[in-house]
C-alpha cells in the first residue's frame, strides 16, 4: 500500500463526517508544553493526550516539550515526556511528519499549560479550560486526568471548527458535574488506583478502547474482560487513543490490542475474547452472580443491547458519538435508571454490518454510518472513564444519567433519561437484585 492509499483510508471516516473535506489533515499543528506544567501529573496527561489526539487529526505535528521524567501515577514513570510524545505521534500515521522544534509562522499554535501563544489548553483537577491565556484555573497537585484530558479534547473541537484561524472564546468546564464553570471547592479529590473490581468491556472499538486508555492513566486496579471480534483497520486509527498504524497494517484484533495496552500499563489480569457477544453467550449468561462489577457496553452490533439486558447486567457506563458533533454519556444503574434498551434508537436488527466496515441498521429501517471525528471518540472515552471514576470514588452518582457534549452549540447538556414503560426493565425486581448481589456497585441499586 502506497502513501496515498494509506492516507486516504486513514482519513476516510473523518472525511465522510465532514462531507469529503479533508484538507485539515495536512495543516501544521504545533504543541508547546509549558515547562512548569509539564512537571505535573495534569500537565503530562494533557501533553500525552494532545500527542495522541492531534496526531490523529493531522499528519504534520511538531512538539516543543521539555525532557522531563514521567511521574506517577502514570504507568510510564521514569520515561521522558518528550520522547513519549514523539513515539505516540509516530504511531498515529505511517507517513506522518513529526518533529521536535520551535513554532514557525505557518503553524497552528497550541499551548499546553496555563498560558502561552495560541490556543491555551489547561486542566487542573476536574477543571478544564481552553481559550486565550492565562487560564483562570488554580494550580493543583491532584493526580486527576480528567480536567487536563478534556481541555485538550475541547480545544481540538474548536480547532476543527475554526480552520480559518478565527479566535476561540474562553471556556471553563467542570468535568465532575458536567457543567460550565470551574469545579467547586467541595469536589472530591482524586485517589489514584481506586478499585473497580471486574470490568468488562463489550465492544473495544473507538469508544471502548478510548475509555480504557483514559482509565489506565489513573488506575490499573481492576480485572479486565474484553469482548470484540473486529480487526483493527486503517480507518480505525484516527478514532481511538490506542490503535496504531502498525496494529492496522497487521490487522490485529481490537480486543488483543487493548489487552496488550492494559497489560503494558500494569493491569495484571486481562482476558481478551475475539468474538461477538452472541458468539460467546456462555461467558455472559453463565457468569458468576455478582460479576462483573461494571460494564462498559460500547458495542452496537448483532442486537447486543438485547443480549446484555436479557441477562440482568450490572452498572453500565458508556458513551456514543453522533452525526451532529456530539458525544453522549450514558449511565444505567440497575433497578434505578433506564436500561440501555430504553435509549431511543438503541434497538437494532440481529445482523447489521460490522463496525467500521458498513452501517448499522435500526429497527425502523434507518441506517447510521459508523463515522466520527477524532475528538468525539476521545470525548466519549474521557466522559466514560470520568463517570466511572466518580462512582468508584464516592459510591454515588452526581450528574444526570445522560450527558451530551456538543461543542458546536451548548457545550454540556444533562438529561435524566426515564425508563420506557414498555421496556421489560420497568418491571425488574428480585431476579435482577439477586444477579448483581455482591458486585462492587450493588448499593447504587438500593438492593437489600
Amino acid at each position: 500500500m502506497n502513501e496515498q492509499d494509506f492516507h486516504r483510508r486513514w482519513r476516510d471516516r473523518s472525511s465522510r463526517y465532514l462531507g469529503g473535506n479533508d484538507t485539515d489533515a495536512d495543516l501544521p499543528i504545533h504543541l508547546s508544553v509549558d515547562a512548569d506544567y509539564a512537571a505535573t501529573y495534569s500537565g503530562q496527561v494533557a501533553a500525552i493526550t494532545a500527542a495522541s489526539l492531534f496526531g490523529r487529526m493531522s499528519r504534520r505535528v511538531a512538539v516543543n516539550a521539555p525532557s522531563l521524567p514521567i511521574v506517577a501515577p502514570l504507568p510510564w514513570r521514569g520515561q521522558r515526556l518528550d520522547e513519549f510524545m514523539m513515539r505516540t505521534l509516530k504511531g498515529a500515521h505511517k507517513y506522518g511528519e513529526y518533529a521536535q522544534r520551535a513554532p514557525t509562522s505557518s503553524d497552528i499554535r497550541l499551548s499546553i499549560g496555563p498560558h502561552g501563544d495560541g490556543l491555551v489548553m489547561h486542566g487542573s483537577g476536574w477543571g478544564a479550560y481552553r481559550g486565550p491565556g492565562p487560564s483562570p484555573l488554580k494550580p493543583s497537585d491532584e493526580p486527576n486526568p480528567f480536567g487536563a484530558a478534556f481541555a485538550v479534547v475541547d480545544a481540538a473541537a474548536q480547532i476543527q471548527q475554526r480552520l480559518d484561524g478565527s479566535a476561540v472564546s474562553p471556556l471553563t468546564l467542570d468535568t465532575y458535574r458536567w457543567a460550565e464553570g470551574a469545579p467547586s471547592a467541595q469536589t472530591p479529590l482524586m485517589q489514584p488506583e481506586f478499585e473497580l473490581g471486574e470490568l468488562w468491556t463489550i465492544g473495544v472499538g473507538s469508544v471502548g478502547s478510548s475509555a480504557l486508555f483514559f482509565l489506565s492513566l489513573i488506575t490499573r486496579n481492576f480485572r479486565a474482560v474484553l469482548v470484540d471480534r473486529d480487526l483493527t483497520e486503517i480507518e480505525n486509527i484516527t478514532r481511538s487513543a490506542l490503535f496504531s498504524w502498525q496494529d492496522a497494517v497487521d490487522a490485529l484484533p481490537k480486543a488483543e490490542v487493548a489487552a496488550r495496552w492494559l497489560r503494558e500499563t500494569g493491569v495484571e489480569l486481562v482476558d481478551a475474547r475475539v468474538a461477538w457477544l452472541h458468539e460467546t453467550l456462555e461467558l455472559w449468561t453463565g457468569r458468576t452472580l455478582g460479576t462483573p462489577d461494571l460494564l462498559i457496553s460500547a458495542a452496537n452490533e448483532y442486537n447486543v443491547r438485547s443480549i446484555i439486558e436479557s441477562a440482568y447486567p450490572p452498572l453500565q457506563v458508556y458513551a456514543t458519538t453522533g452525526r451532529n458533533w456530539q458525544a453522549t454519556l450514558f449511565r444505567h444503574v440497575p433497578l434505578v435508571d433506564a436500561c440501555s434498551r430504553c435509549v431511543p434508537g438503541s434497538r437494532v436488527t440481529p445482523m447489521p454490518a460490522p463496525c467500521a466496515t458498513g452501517t448499522a441498521m435500526t429497527e425502523d429501517g434507518s441506517s447510521e454510518d459508523d463515522i466520527a471525528l477524532p475528538f468525539l471518540s476521545f470525548a466519549a472515552g474521557v466522559m466514560t472513564s470520568a463517570e466511572i471514576a466518580k462512582i468508584a470514588l464516592t459510591g454515588r452518582t452526581v450528574s444526570p444519567n445522560q450527558v451530551v457534549y456538543a461543542p458546536r452549540g451548548q457545550q454540556l447538556i444533562g438529561v435524566q433519561l426515564a425508563q420506557d414503560t414498555n421496556c421489560p426493565c420497568h418491571a425488574r425486581d428480585m431476579s435482577h437484585s439477586a444477579t448483581i448481589r455482591g458486585s462492587l456497585f450493588e448499593a447504587l441499586s438500593g438492593t437489600p
